[in-house]
């Protein structure tokens, strides 16, 4: 069953590619193995069409693509964590993110006091997770600002925060990487989303054990100047994560030159990965997931 699953994996990405030009203007290879310049991670929701998404490796890694992503890591039971490592060891895949205050929006934060335990605790959950997957990065969320307390202070309470967190990770080798988030669009309310405020607070903190999630699409949405704030928050970037601007889509769907951004990414050296946090543009898979791969293939060829 699982040679047959495969062979339909790879017919369905060669017949994408034959159907497809990138930018040179020359067909794919019947065989899509594409050399990309910097670590592009699916999310665990594309191909979508193949029903055990452990399965949806064999076709990241035929693409080509070294890396994947899976926020919702903490849902899954640790032996199934197991069984998707044991695929990603044997495809030879690193594993970006996933979320570990999955709670933090309203139990789990970092700018109540009060919640403070309940998010050390999830750390430590995160951890354990860490040491089966054996991934570099965990995305940690600020949770939503309190209404009438000084701004400030929140602020305050987040360092103090992340600094616990930063303790318990310390000996493990696992980077948590702390996440703004747009207000205008999805998170309303949502404490921290601006890049420079994260590179105060990344100063404050000051662990290796800490660092920013760059989520490309939040801060179009919030700032705009990427590459600019890019260069300027670089030495306390951890992780990239990407979409397009309108719709949460695949490079080429909206108003970012991700060309121009993941150039600029890579001269600044970063070896790390970038994580596809996003939805295609069409929605019927693997027709839509395929999409998604050309458009990045496309972005790549700097």
């Amino acid at each position: 069953m699982l040679k047959r699953r495969n062979f339909l994996i790879k017919s369905s990405l060669a017949l994408a590619a034959a159907a497809s030009l990138p930018l040179g203007g020359e067909a794919c290879a019947a065989e899509p193995r594409h050399k990309f310049k910097l670590k592009y991670a699916p999310n665990l929701g594309l191909m979508g069409n193949i029903e055990d998404p452990v399965d949806r490796l064999d076709a990241y890694a035929d693409f080509g693509f070294k890396a994947f992503e899976f926020n919702g890591l903490m849902s899954w039971e640790p032996a199934r964590a197991e069984k998707l490592k044991a695929r990603m060891d044997k495809l030879g895949l690193d594993m970006g993110v996933f979320v570990a205050n999955p709670s933090g929006w309203n139990k789990s934060g970092m700018v109540d006091p009060e919640q403070r335990p309940a998010y050390l605790e999830e750390v430590k959950k995160a951890v354990t997770y860490y040491k089966i997957m054996g991934n570099k990065c965990c995305t940690v969320i600020t949770g939503m600002e309190i209404p009438g307390v000084y701004r400030g202070k929140q602020t305050v309470n987040v360092i103090e925060s992340l600094k616990r967190s930063a303790d318990i990770v310390a000996d493990t080798g696992l980077i948590l990487v702390l996440e703004p988030l747009n207000p205008y669009v999805d998170h309303a309310g949502y404490f921290l989303n601006r890049s420079d405020e994260a590179y105060e607070i990344m100063k404050a903190v000051d662990s290796p054990n800490i660092k920013i999630l760059f989520d490309i699409y939040h801060q179009q949405i919030t700032e705009g100047n990427l590459i600019n704030n890019i260069r300027a928050c670089y030495d306390e970037i951890g992780y990239f994560q990407i979409a397009d601007v309108p719709g949460r889509h695949e490079p080429g769907t909206g108003e970012i030159n991700y060309r121009q951004v993941f150039k600029a990414i890579h001269s600044l050296g970063y070896q790390g990965i970038l994580g596809l946090e996003l939805s295609a543009s069409i929605k019927q898979d693997p027709e839509g997931s395929l999409k998604v791969f050309q458009a990045v293939v496309e972005a790549d060829n700097f």
